[in-house]
């Protein structure tokens, strides 16, 4: 009998809390495609809706970002939504997804924390016109919004400190003085956020100082 991989032992836990979903397996792109309809509740357990998806997850699981695809066309395909008009959706800020997706995901977990979740948020927004909690901006004012809420680095010349230091690899070690300039060792300050910035990658980091920059140019922002 075949080893099953540890995608289809996941799936298999995940199937019994999500029982109408499937999965087939693409040999051409290498991609586990889990299709099916999603229903979702309330915290009291009353239904609300039912969501026809598409979630995409490359053979690299556990250490990927899956895609999600909502074809069911309940959600206005416009940006403040956070879904593409070719169904799309944007479960989280880039970063959060990139860092988890090093850190390894759960399937169970991701449909639960990710993609539940969201579809759960799309349809209290459809109610009441906003969502349950805050989100994210759009372009870099998302990625400066990021930095400020998920590390507490509130200035835009501040971020660009921490992001020039972890990619010259200098400044970044336990003892050294944190770059927020607080007059902390890193190991009593933003060692979290150094390891996050780590995982995020030098392509991420770069793609970050360079649209912080421009932002700053067309905005006139004193860096």
């Amino acid at each position: 009998m075949p080893v099953k991989s540890q995608f289809e032992r996941d799936f298999k836990n995940a199937k019994d809390l999500f029982p109408k979903l499937d999965y087939t397996y693409n040999t051409e792109y290498k991609m586990w495609c889990i299709t099916g309809q999603l229903d979702i509740c309330d915290i009291k357990g009353v239904y609300w809706n039912t969501f026809d998806i598409i979630l995409v997850v490359p053979k690299s699981y556990p250490y990927c970002i899956p895609l999600l695809m909502e074809t069911s066309k309940l959600i206005p395909r416009e940006i403040d939504w956070h879904i593409s008009p070719e169904g799309f959706c944007c479960m989280d800020v880039e970063h959060n997804l990139i860092a988890m997706s090093k850190r390894g995901i759960n399937l169970t977990d991701f449909i639960k924390d990710k993609v539940y979740s969201f579809f759960a948020n799309q349809l209290y927004k459809l109610e009441v016109q906003h969502y349950a909690g805050p989100e994210y901006e759009h372009h870099v004012a998302g990625v400066l919004q990021y930095y400020r809420e998920k590390h507490n680095i509130s200035k835009v010349e501040t971020v660009l400190i921490f992001l020039d230091n972890v990619l010259s690899k200098t400044g970044i070690g336990r003892n050294d003085p944190c770059p927020c300039g607080s007059g902390h060792k890193i190991k009593q300050c933003h060692l979290e956020t150094i390891d996050t910035m780590k995982l995020l990658g030098d392509q991420k980091l770069k793609k970050d100082k360079e649209n912080i920059l421009k932002h700053i140019e067309v905005n006139n922002i004193e860096s």
